[in-house]
């Protein structure tokens, strides 16, 4: 018997289910964390601080901390990212790489490291990158 060709409805049925495969992939990858101390009381307000001008606006967009945000606070988010395109190692760039870079947030509270999580993305830095990594943090550090 010949085989059959896939009728329309079969292959949409196929690209419904593979594409939300395809889009998990080029999300975020695995968060790397390390707890270093508790809060020594309830996270009620943040100072953010990043060299980086767009991911200090991405951060600003973050809801939770756009609620916590204070000039005046023990407890701090320091926000580091690095794009492989800045990296000047030939070896690097010969090689590749299977991300395009990573975003690190560090938790202080009084100059004292809490709590850092960094993830790797590939693509631009994206909203999503960002608010899992802030998310993650304030979850891991409640007390």
């Amino acid at each position: 018997m010949p085989p059959t060709k896939p009728t329309k409805g079969r292959f949409k049925g196929l690209l419904g289910a593979l594409l939300p495969l395809l889009l998990i992939g080029c999300g975020g990858g695995e968060i790397y964390e390390g707890k270093f101390g508790s809060p020594s009381h309830r996270i009620e307000c943040l100072r953010v601080t990043s060299e980086d001008s767009i991911l200090r606006f991405l951060l600003s967009k973050n809801g939770s901390i756009s609620r916590l945000k204070r000039s005046s606070c023990p407890f701090e988010i320091r926000a580091t990212a690095h794009f492989v395109t800045s990296c000047t190692s030939p070896q690097a760039k010969a090689l590749g790489s299977d991300f395009d870079g990573f975003l690190r947030l560090e938790l202080l509270e009084n100059g004292r490291l809490l709590y850092r999580n960094q993830q790797d993305f590939k693509g631009p830095l994206t909203q999503r990158v960002v608010d899992t990594l802030v998310e993650r943090l304030l979850t891991v550090n409640r007390p």
